[in-house]
């Protein structure tokens, strides 16, 4: 295993596809990173294993442009990645009881920053776009002390849906189920079901104010507004990159779309656009999610 993961990246994609896995275009494996997999596996275009980075499991399946950063270990029966997906430094993501109930599934644009750790013992689901912060823990079983002395085991699939937040240092409990749109504030306790669009806090988790309460929706003047605060942000932010002028047209088109040079769109109703065709449109679309905006690929 050692020996294969300090191998090129050419020469590890090229051994890969001559054992029957499928390995998309521009893909790319960084010095000591390794994919172990009974079944053949398929990762997506664009996609880059970090240094030292290991994906072990029965079945793996990693989407489109996938960025699985050093020193990440993940490991389970069946893993599934959807595309766009983000998993930091350090990130543990490690079945503890592996059987045939181990089942990782993360759908798009989901964000797993640095120091977290994840037991997919039973089966976890992150919903789109959520994130997991950093040092929070998901876990689908608590099982230590000896069952016949009395103490508790649990096991429970744990679910958590699309847009929520899991702030930093929180814990998820086995057998939860977190409602969209939801955000859970740092430090907390999660030990039982939560709905959709509320935040909640405390140890344990409760609904401290709904999603109308702690962030009302934005007028469509308000949201013009917005959006052209972000592109002057962003046009500052080219000059601090020290990016040469003319810079492109970035137009407004209501609240509807942003048009990006001569030919990049970006729908924001839709949270859709065509894969960026320049690295200055790469940056647009990088720098739009500080203000948490991210966009599916129509290609």
């Amino acid at each position: 295993m050692l020996t294969f993961g300090l191998l090129p990246s050419f020469l590890k994609k090229t051994i890969y596809r001559l054992q029957g896995n499928t390995i998309g275009r521009h893909v790319k494996f960084s010095l000591g990173s390794v994919i172990l997999s009974r079944e053949r596996f398929i990762i997506g275009d664009d996609t880059t294993i970090g240094f030292f980075t290991s994906v072990v499991g029965k079945t793996i399946k990693i989407g489109k442009r996938c960025n699985i950063r050093s020193a990440v270990l993940i490991n389970a029966n069946s893993i599934c990645l959807g595309n766009d997906v983000i998993i930091s430094e350090t990130a543990i993501i490690r079945a503890g009881h592996l059987s045939q109930k181990s089942e990782l599934i993360i759908d798009d644009l989901v964000h797993i920053f640095p120091h977290t750790t994840i037991d997919p013992s039973c089966r976890i689901h992150l919903g789109e776009e959520c994130a997991v912060g950093p040092g929070c823990s998901i876990f689908t079983h608590g099982s230590y002390k000896n069952i016949l002395d009395g103490y508790n085991v649990a096991y429970g699939d744990v679910t958590v849906g699309c847009r929520v937040e899991l702030t930093y240092n929180v814990f998820v409990a086995p057998g939860v189920c977190i409602g969209d749109d939801t955000i859970i504030a740092y430090g907390s306790f999660v030990n039982k079901d939560l709905p959709a669009k509320v935040l909640a806090a405390g140890m344990p988790a409760v609904v401290k104010r709904t999603k109308s309460q702690f962030a009302p929706e934005p007028s469509e003047k308000e949201k013009e507004a917005i959006i052209d605060e972000i592109i002057k942000d962003f046009i500052n932010y080219l000059d601090y990159l020290g990016f040469e002028k003319p810079q492109p047209s970035i137009q407004r088109i209501g609240i509807q779309e942003i048009v990006f040079g001569d030919h990049d769109r970006f729908n924001l109703l839709e949270r859709t656009c065509d894969q960026p065709s320049s690295k200055l449109s790469k940056e647009f679309r990088r720098f739009l999610s500080r203000y948490g905006i991210r966009f599916k690929n129509l290609n």
